[in-house]
């Protein structure tokens, strides 16, 4: 091979990868969408005044650094363990080793691609810093911000191909990367946490990299700091944990550990015993028809792990990290709330968001894709029935969620029962019904089950900074505030906060009110708008498409 075909043959590859990912909404909106809307939204909310009048310095020269870390932590950690673990499960990766494309151009262009979806993250934050909220960028620091990021970027890559040839499958992939990055983010200061942060989970976050990328990213944009920006000390700690992922990832690519996780022996066993199950020749009742697809739905959204952990483990984590990092679940934060019951009634209402407006319409929306439904309308399956089926399993899911998170924020802070319980209850209930109906009121209007999970999270997300749900005792601006109050969101996280308060609330006429009248107004969609069948762009033919890979 000639010198100038290697770096040519990579380029195409990193630039094929980078479309594909580019091409994946939920990569897009968590990886570069999420840093730069959460920037957003905590300047908004924070306010972004003058810390030091003699230098103009603002709050958010302290804040874009560390969401700028995230973007590069889920792009070349997360995202990129996720992508090549679906390529090594669906034998992808396996069949790409069989073409003249060399291994290490297979996995170059992943890292690559990776890379620059991270830096791509970092342009938007600081581009929009420095443009609507005065942040400054040094000139003393800029070679040391640059080295930082790319060591870091290769270090995080390094781990994650590392994850994603380790792990079984695909979802644990999905829910152990996330897990880990997100932890990591909160106990690392990317998410600005204030209080007291306990010395172990101090201890915890500097024995990881992302605690020193983020010191290292923002001490450079630290105009009260003098020097290059470099911290060896710092630099060494990431480059240790990438040669170790590094060492790890090459041995379980020449132990064979990239090959496909598909057993078809395995997989045409289970389709013969399918075949071999006996078959009900009498039409089933209404009743049971509505049972069965209450189990298919409920099995199908626990046994992704990837929606389990967004759903289930995501909220119980929230619940312990952010009330210990801020002073105690048991602080008083007002209105008769303490800490720890507020997060917990808040991050309820969160997982059954993510569990019956996001998890349960992407599934409608993937089955549609595949032809699934469409065959259904030759069963005794109504579609009512169908629909109905799938609100009750994301219901049950959801409760047994808020079940969890009770006996956390119990065993953990110890709060006073609150005496207004079953009015809690019951605005759960109506709240986790209203999310599930109007989840299959989008996956109505918008037909790809990529572009449904680019509106329900690309909505839910931007909204939970805004209702309530992440952030407690913030003045939102009056725009966003008007904002907040339309959508059913913040009137179910302000119901829940006020039904487990020590402080007896007025029956919550208003919004309850409220979200029925979201939940009217989906069912009227979901009756007019509904289609078992892929549309296509012109309207007048319909047909099966194939179903896009999660990010």
């Amino acid at each position: 091979m000639s010198g100038n075909a290697a770096p040519a043959m990579l380029g195409r590859q990193v630039w094929h990868e980078l479309v594909s990912l580019l091409r994946t909404p939920l990569t897009m909106i968590l990886s570069v969408g999420f840093p730069l809307v959460f920037f957003i939204l905590l300047a908004a909310l924070l306010g972004n005044d003058i810390v030091d009048e003699s230098t103009g310095v603002r709050l958010v020269q302290f804040l874009a650094p560390a969401l700028a870390s995230f973007g590069v932590l889920m792009a070349t950690f997360s995202f990129l363990a996720s992508g090549l673990s679906e390529a090594r499960a669906t034998g992808v990766l396996k069949r790409q080793t069989g073409t003249p494309l060399p291994r290490w151009a297979l996995i170059g262009g992943r890292i690559g691609a990776a890379v620059l979806l991270g830096f791509i993250a970092v342009a938007l934050v600081i581009g929009v810093g420095v443009v609507a909220y005065d942040l400054q960028v040094l000139g003393r620091s800029i070679v040391a911000v640059v080295v930082t990021l790319l060591v870091s970027s290769f270090t995080f890559a390094a781990i994650g191909i590392a994850l994603a040839l380790l792990l079984p499958t695909t979802p644990m992939v999905v829910a152990v990367s996330n897990g880990i990055a997100i932890v990591l983010s909160f106990i690392s200061g990317v998410f600005m946490v204030s209080g007291n942060t306990p010395e172990w989970m101090n201890a915890i976050a500097w024995s990881f990299p992302l605690k020193h990328m983020v010191t290292l990213f923002s001490d450079a944009l630290n105009p009260y700091l003098t020097g290059s920006g470099f911290q060896w000390d710092h630099l060494a700690v990431i480059a240790l944990w990438g040669l170790a992922g590094a060492g790890v990832a090459l041995w379980a690519l020449r132990s064979g550990r990239e090959r496909s996780t598909v057993s078809e022996p395995a997989a045409r066993a289970r389709v013969n015993a399918a075949d071999a199950a006996p078959r009900h020749t009498s039409r089933p009742s209404v009743w049971s028809l509505l049972a069965g697809q209450f189990a298919h739905a409920r099995a199908i959204l626990w046994r992704d792990a990837s929606s389990v952990f967004f759903a289930v483990l995501f909220p119980l984590l929230l619940v312990a990290i952010i009330p210990t990092v801020n002073g105690g679940g048991n602080l008083d934060i007002g209105g008769g709330l303490l800490l720890g019951s507020f997060y917990a009634a808040t991050m309820a209402i969160y997982g059954s968001a993510v569990t019956s407006f996001v998890n349960m319409p992407q599934g409608i929306a993937e089955e549609r894709e595949r032809g699934v439904l469409k065959r259904t309308r030759a069963t005794p399956l109504p579609t009512g029935v169908m629909l109905a089926g799938r609100v009750v399993a994301a219901l049950v899911v959801s409760l047994l969620t808020l079940l969890a998170i009770a006996l956390l924020a119990t065993a953990m802070y110890s709060p006073p029962a609150p005496t207004a319980w079953p009015v809690g209850l019951l605005v759960f209930v109506v709240s986790a019904t209203t999310f599930a109906i109007v989840g299959l009121a989008v996956a109505s209007l918008v037909h790809s089950a990529q572009a449904v999970l680019g509106a329900t999270l690309g909505t839910l997300l931007p909204l939970c900074f805004i209702s309530d749900i992440f952030v407690v005792g913030v003045d939102l601006p009056d725009v966003l505030d008007a904002i907040s109050w339309f959508f059913p969101l913040r009137h179910a996280a302000r119901a829940m906060t006020d039904s487990v308060s020590t402080i007896a609330s007025p029956f919550p006429w208003m919004h309850l009110a409220v979200i029925l009248a979201w939940a009217a107004v989906g069912v009227v969609v979901i009756t007019t708008r509904f289609r078992s069948e892929v549309v296509k762009d012109t309207g007048r033919k319909h047909a099966p498409a194939v179903s896009g890979a999660r990010g």
